[in-house]
């Protein structure tokens, strides 16, 4: 029983831990995204590796990528695009990078000013610059799994592993219940009996156990906070573009 209460114990340590990691990891994606809408992508993209580093959600990857893209690092793009890949994202979000992967090798843009150079004195403003339709845009959603969250599988786990033992005592219970029935013999009985009654406490205890695991996983499950990103990715003038919100 006391090994029971350290291992909870120890997998509360572990959540509140995790928990914390999320919350720093999503000040540094808030910091990134400010960044980037100022045009600091160099400090943009430290902010999203910082961020990765404290909570590694494959979606951060894609956008390392486009920001190295937009710096006019197409190498270091395909590096993170390709390690993006290696999470087997869904179909649209794995085909707008391989296209991404492939405009960076055979066409690669040019980088992004990051800020507004001063206009020269007395000169006339230069004409806008044709909008240029973005092509082949796709819009997915990322949710992590309910099964990726290791502490409530572990509950839950743990109290299948403790119902099914709980079951196997019961079964016993009722074998030696029945043999003490058919015994002739009176201490024979009487230890049989003995030893159901143990055995239905034992059962009773690992089915408390097996229920009290069971339900804090599901609670666990339910009350997780997934991290959910939204990519809106497509192609254009200036190769793939990324957009990404949501919560960690």
């Amino acid at each position: 029983m006391t090994r029971v209460v350290i291992v909870v114990c120890m997998l509360a340590l572990s959540t509140r831990a995790g928990a914390d990691s999320k919350a720093e990891a999503k000040q540094h994606l808030d910091r990134a995204t400010q960044l980037h809408k100022d045009g600091n992508l160099a400090d943009s993209l430290d902010e999203l590796k910082t961020a990765y580093a404290l909570d590694p959600q494959p979606q951060l990857l894609f956008a390392m990528g486009q920001i190295h893209v937009q710096l006019g690092e197409c190498p270091q793009a395909i590096v993170y695009y390709e390690r993006f890949l290696a999470t087997k994202p869904a179909a649209d979000p794995a085909a707008v990078t391989r296209e991404a992967i492939e405009t960076c090798k055979t066409n690669p843009p040019p980088a992004i000013q990051t800020r507004p150079a001063p206009a020269a004195p007395d000169s006339p403003a230069p004409p806008p610059a044709k909008p240029v339709p973005a092509i082949a845009v796709s819009r997915t959603t990322a949710r992590a799994p309910w099964y990726a969250d290791y502490v409530g599988d572990g509950l839950v786990a743990g109290g299948v592993v403790a119902g099914v033992v709980g079951v196997v005592f019961y079964r016993g219970a009722h074998a030696d219940r029945d043999d003490a029935d058919r015994a002739n013999d009176y201490q024979v009985f009487s230890s049989l009996v003995d030893r159901a009654h143990s055995k239905q406490t034992t059962a009773l205890a690992f089915g408390i156990g097996a229920a009290g695991l069971v339900a804090a996983g599901v609670v666990r499950f339910v009350l997780h906070d997934e991290p959910e990103v939204t990519v809106v990715a497509g192609t254009g003038a200036s190769g793939a573009s990324l957009v990404w919100s949501g919560r960690f």
